[in-house]
């Protein structure tokens, strides 16, 4: 499918299990396309929205959950003439098929996560992890799931360790891996890990300034409620072993008894201070963790996932395959609003006569 615009041509190419759905026919029934780089702690997903009015999806046609789509954007003369460039969407397979009417439709939705794998995102599953690095975590559950691994971030901190009980392996490792400042999301056909610090550090790949015509709407969000923190103190008292186990007698059995908790149980504590923290509140965290160089780095990244709140924005604005969910942006012409921002989540959408767009949630690299 095509849209026109000043010139400019933006095209949607869709795969269904191998087969191309040919240009003609997306012309002729595409009603909306969606396509989602989702944030962290989600998969990418789209849908397309067709026109049934021959009634084809209702029948013979109708999508098996899991069948794979494969979606593409390519825009032509979008920028400048004799330009040509694509936006992979990546690889997917059907979640769910909405049909209404009239006039008949039929909405397909998809998701990056494959519903045949052993790690799916409804089987809950219990573990222990015991002396296991993060990465040697995500790998496992990467191939449970028939995902590769991308895992970008220098640190690859070890657990003496680890409980996953009753939890998705896709939720126990995104809040495991949130303790430690790195994003987790399905992408493509990969689960990927990335330092969001290491990310906020790389330059901008494009600036978006105020009066450009790119610009359809934005808007900006500041509130008390998302006040930012000075500092983090995180404690942990690890429970007191048990007493050693007492013979009764001969032919009794053995008896253990817990061991009361004292003032002189080892309490574990980490800190984490902005430079310019002065009258600005203490966020407390109580978390078990296993020493304190492990209580210093969660009291840093709970400081960064709280203060994260506190520079969100939106974009929308004409289509740009460049806007990907982990790059930076710079945005100029809003004042105080003014600065560096990390692009958290983009969609890029192309409908019937109408123009490829694209929208973005961004929030303010902290800088730390």
């Amino acid at each position: 499918m095509k849209t026109v615009l000043d010139g400019r041509r933006a095209s949607l190419l869709l795969k269904y299990n191998g087969k191309e759905m040919g240009t003609e026919y997306l012309d002729k029934y595409l009603i909306d396309f969606t396509y989602e780089d989702a944030p962290s702690g989600d998969q990418d997903s789209f849908s397309v929205t067709l026109d049934d009015r021959d009634a084809n999806w209702q029948g013979t046609w109708k999508p098996n959950f899991g069948d794979k789509l494969i979606a593409e954007i390519t825009v032509i003369n979008w920028d400048k003439p004799g330009e040509k460039a694509k936006l992979p969407c990546g690889s997917f397979g059907v979640d769910s098929i909405d049909i209404a009417g009239p006039p008949d439709t039929v909405t397909i939705n998809a998701v990056a996560l494959p519903i045949d794998g052993a790690s799916s995102d409804q089987e809950v599953r219990t573990k222990a992890w015991e002396k296991a690095k993060l990465k040697t975590i995500a790998q496992d559950i990467a191939s449970r799931a028939k995902l590769k691994l991308l895992y970008s971030a220098s640190s690859n901190p070890t657990y003496e360790r680890l409980d996953q009980t009753d939890q998705t392996d896709f939720s126990f490792l995104v809040q495991k891996a949130k303790d430690e400042g790195i994003a987790v999301k399905i992408s493509g056909g990969k689960l990927v890990l990335f330092d969001e610090e290491e990310f906020e550090k790389k330059p901008a790949v494009l600036d978006i300034v105020k009066g450009k015509g790119n610009i359809i709407s934005y808007s900006f969000s500041d509130s008390s409620t998302t006040t930012a923190y000075g500092s983090c103190v995180v404690t942990y008292r690890p429970p007191a072993p048990a007493k050693k186990a007492k013979k009764k007698g001969k032919g009794t059995a053995l008896t253990v008894a817990a061991a009361p908790k004292t003032s002189s149980s080892k309490v574990i504590t980490g800190k984490y201070n902005l430079t310019k923290a002065q009258g600005l509140p203490v966020l407390r965290i109580n978390e078990r963790v296993e020493n304190v160089a492990e209580a210093n780095r969660l009291a840093k990244n709970k400081l960064r996932e709280h203060n994260k709140q506190a520079g969100l924005g939106t974009f929308e604005l004409d289509g740009d395959i460049r806007l990907a969910s982990g790059i930076t942006i710079n945005i100029k012409g809003f004042g105080r609003f003014d600065g560096k921002y990390i692009i958290v989540s983009a969609t890029h959408r192309i409908g019937s006569n109408a123009a490829y767009t694209t929208d973005i949630q961004i929030r303010k690299v902290l800088g730390w």
